[in-house]
Formats: structure tokens, sequence, C-alpha cells
């Protein structure tokens, strides 16, 4: 092979490969561009589509498919990208499998929705949100500190499921506390609309038990309102002790500090 022909190949290899190196961050681009609008499509087709998001309707439209489990979960991923309640998805999760198996497949769901949440929202560009608006970057720095704690605690917050996970897409809090808090903050909500689920479906028969249902419900909110009082531990894990802080000590506060006789 000619030498001007081996060198002219290794120069158009070498161009390819730069154009192709170049056109990865415009494909990149463009791919986010049609998942954020194909994700307002689908929330424009909720907002007119309304009143299908009911427990009844969702109910017997997945009732009779041999992988009801299965598509359940997936609307539940679906509920958690296009901004629809899981209120009424752990309510039909009730309908459809009783208490028991209904808990189990609403919290699969719930947390699978919320890892798809976090995942986009992360692709898409969340975590570029703090070098557009550097004044939310203490609230930023406050949850990555707080760990699982602080996901609990907005995810116990009356704050929109699917607006939780793009908030907690801004931080970079790790996944094993994204999930761990996200599990433990939807929990008691979950037991309750899965329990109010249940018992509608047993009423239907004649063999509703609504007291046990309203008593889920308090349970669910009393233990909300006792996870929403747990300390946010700060990053190195440990809470300031009294008389840490530089400073003299009075000993009116302190009885056990000995004063030096005077004229010593």
């Amino acid at each position: 092979m000619p030498v001007g022909a081996s060198t002219l190949r290794i120069h158009f290899r070498k161009t390819g490969s730069r154009v192709h190196t170049a056109l990865i961050p415009v494909t990149q681009r463009l791919l986010r561009i049609a998942a954020i609008l194909v994700l307002a499509v689908g929330i424009v087709l909720v907002a007119l589509h309304r009143e299908a998001i009911n427990p009844g309707v969702i109910r017997d439209s997945i009732a009779s498919h041999p992988m009801t489990p299965l598509i359940f979960i997936a609307l539940q991923v679906a509920a958690s990208l296009l901004f629809i309640p899981r209120t009424a998805l752990g309510i039909t999760a009730g309908l459809l499998f009783g208490f028991a198996w209904g808990l189990v497949w609403s919290m699969v769901g719930a947390i699978a929705g919320a890892a798809a949440g976090l995942a986009v929202a992360r692709w898409i560009g969340g975590q570029n949100v703090i070098s557009r608006w550097p004044h939310i970057t203490p609230l930023v720095n406050r949850v990555e500190h707080g760990g699982w704690r602080a996901v609990a605690i907005l995810r116990l917050a009356p704050v929109p499921h699917s607006v939780a996970n793009t908030a907690l897409a801004i931080t970079k809090v790790s996944w094993r506390d994204y999930l761990v808090g996200s599990a433990l903050g939807m929990a008691p909500m979950t037991v309750a609309q899965v329990q109010i689920g249940a018992s509608g479906n047993l009423a239907l028969r004649g063999e509703g038990n609504w007291l046990l249902a309203c008593l889920v419900l308090a349970g669910g909110l009393l233990l909300s309102l006792f996870l929403k009082r747990m300390p946010v531990v700060s990053g190195s894990g440990a809470l300031p002790q009294q008389g840490s802080e530089a400073g003299p000590v009075d000993p009116e506060h302190h009885p056990d500090t000995k004063i030096p006789p005077a004229g010593i």
C-alpha cells in the first residue's frame, strides 16, 4: 500500500474519532430535551384526564390481568414521573390485593418510583441547579449532612412525591440514604392508604372494618409527627454538648466548679 494512502486513512480515522467524540454531548443534550418533552406531554395528558386517576377505575382496568402486580408497580413508577398523587395508588393497592400484599406491592412500587424519579431528574441535569441558583446552597448542604433523616422528613412533609424526587435530585445525597429515608418516610401514610383501600373493598362486600382503617390512619399520622421531631444529625454525626463552646463558665450554673480563695 502506498505511504500516502496509509497516511490519508489514518488522518480520516482520527478526524472521524474527533467528530464522534464531539457529537456525544450533542446527542445527550437532544436526548435530555426529548425526555423533558415526553414528560411534559405526559403531565398535560394526566391533567386533562384527571377523572381516570380513581382507585376504582384503576382497579377495574388491571384487576383481571395475570401480571397485575407488575402493572401496578409500573403505574407507580409512571405516577412518580408524571406528578400523579400516590394516595390514589395506595388506596388502589388495598382494593386490588388486600392489606398485606397491597402494602408489599405499594411499598415496592413507591420505592421503584422514587428511584426512577431521582435517576431521571439527575440525568436531565438536576445537580446543575446549584450553579445557577447558588443561594440555595445552604439548604442543599443541610439535606446532604442530614442523610436519610433529612430525606425521611421531606417525605413526611406535605410535599408531592414527584416534587420531593426533583428537590432531592439537586443534592448529592447518596443512593443508600435516599432509598432508606424514602422508605421510612413513605411507610406511615402508605400503611394508612392501603388499609383504607382494603377496608373499603371489604365494606363493599359487607365485611369492612372502618374502625381499624381509622386507627391505622391515626397511627400513621402519629408516627409521621414522631419522625418529624427527630433531630437531623450534622455531617460529624454528633450533637453539640453543653459547655463545649468557648467562653467563661458561670459558677452559678455549674456548682461543681471550684473558685479559688481570694488572695491566691
